[in-house]
């Protein structure tokens, strides 16, 4: 295979890619704007962009990468210019070239949209309509017959010959051995190739393991892949209530008696199949039972 200091794209300048022994920092930002040199290459009116990176991880998920229109300025001589960024996140690095690549031409398509003047979202950049779904499949992504009802037609994929278009900047990405953010939240959302944190050289496993595909970013803001919230913790306390009545204060009858019962001595008074807690009402003669959708915490 060829190695990591030959293997190199033009950058956006058309310098060459920053070599394996550079900086960290150096050879993520150089490769991914090799890898951005690419699809302009390609697609002419992508713009040149401010570059950056850092992990993408949040309370409420991960975004994958953003387009910024004219976050920057620039200075040109004299001149002052304003100039629009693009992020790729630390954890995308970790999925693989190609679906890096996904994400940076999802980002190009939103950048084309600005380009063009065309409205491609809503809701603070959260929603992706048609317009958006028809510049990124011009740039070789496929959309989803169906929008989303929070992202809209926003899980716009790679194509195997979009990928096979940019399989030197594809490659590029893979052999560089980029550092990379590890998160098993972003493995499991974002596909691509698992490269898990281990006790040896960075990289190793590189090919091991992979999840379903992910939701790439949006322009301005991206929609970050939702945390899987954890399972709810059942009750300590609930009511329970018998046969007894009175009337309400619409004059329907409601429980005249209800009480709360811990789990554990709710538990200990069931015997096996039974579905109350082996607590009789002495003046209904009926047993007590679960208050009917009272699963809230009462203590």
């Amino acid at each position: 295979m060829t190695n990591t200091a030959t293997a190199t794209i033009p950058t956006q300048q058309g310098q060459p890619q920053a070599p394996a022994n550079a900086e960290h920092g150096s050879r993520i930002i150089a490769a991914l704007e090799g890898a951005w040199a690419a699809i302009r290459a390609a697609h002419p009116e992508v713009p040149q962009v401010v570059m950056i990176t850092g992990t993408g991880r949040s309370t409420t998920g991960i975004k994958w990468g953003h387009f910024g229109a004219d976050f920057w300025t620039v200075e040109e001589g004299t001149k002052k210019g304003r100039a629009p960024e693009l992020f790729a996140g630390g954890e995308l690095l970790s999925l693989g070239g190609r679906r890096t690549m996904q994400t940076l031409i999802h980002e190009a398509a939103h950048a084309v949209a600005h380009v063009r003047m065309v409205k491609d979202t809503s809701s603070a950049g959260r929603y992706h309509n048609k317009r958006f779904a028809k510049i990124a499949e011009e740039l070789g992504l496929t959309a989803p017959t169906q929008p989303e009802s929070v992202r809209g037609f926003s899980d716009c994929r790679i194509t195997d010959a979009t990928a096979d278009r940019y399989a030197t900047a594809v490659e590029a990405l893979d052999i560089a051995r980029l550092p990379y953010v590890y998160d098993p939240l972003a493995i499991s959302l974002g596909g691509g190739t698992d490269r898990p944190v281990s006790g040896g050289t960075e990289g190793e496993d590189d090919d091991e393991g992979n999840g379903e595909e992910g939701q790439p970013g949006s322009g301005g803001t991206e929609e970050p892949e939702p945390v899987a919230r954890p399972t709810k913790r059942p009750p300590t306390r609930f009511l329970v209530i018998c046969g007894c009545t009175k009337p309400g204060k619409d004059g329907t009858p409601e429980a005249a008696r209800r009480i709360q019962i811990s789990r554990a001595s709710w538990e200990f008074g069931q015997e096996d199949g039974d579905d109350d807690g082996g607590m009789m009402c002495g003046r209904c003669g009926q047993p007590f039972r679960k208050a009917q959708g009272d699963d809230s915490d009462a203590g």
